[in-house]
């Protein structure tokens, strides 16, 4: 899996721009857009061999990416309220704490 999905990422601002030439979402990407996006596949042997390897590093990138998002949102939540002092700095330990699974 790790595999295919970089391998649609690298090509992901190609098929990007597909469906923005159609004003359409990616429903508009065809079996023939995917065959002409070219890739150089290794062997069955030396993925068997990448796969301990890129499988833990692709689940951790996920989860940063996750976390990152979460972050985000915490930020844009907090911001506004202690820049307007509806909030104070030691409140929002609080804030945290409610909002958190």
């Amino acid at each position: 899996m790790w595999f295919v999905s970089h391998w649609v990422h690298h090509h992901l601002e190609e098929f990007q721009s597909i469906a923005a030439s159609k004003a359409t979402t990616m429903g508009h990407i065809q079996r023939g857009h995917l065959k002409t996006a070219m890739t150089i596949c290794p062997s069955g042997e030396l993925m068997e061999k990448m796969d301990p390897l890129m499988a833990p590093l692709v689940e951790q990138s996920i989860q940063n990416e996750l976390e990152s998002r979460s972050l985000a949102k915490l930020r844009d939540a907090l911001l506004p309220k202690l820049i307007s002092g509806e909030l104070r700095v030691k409140d929002a330990e609080r804030f945290i704490e409610e909002r958190s699974p």
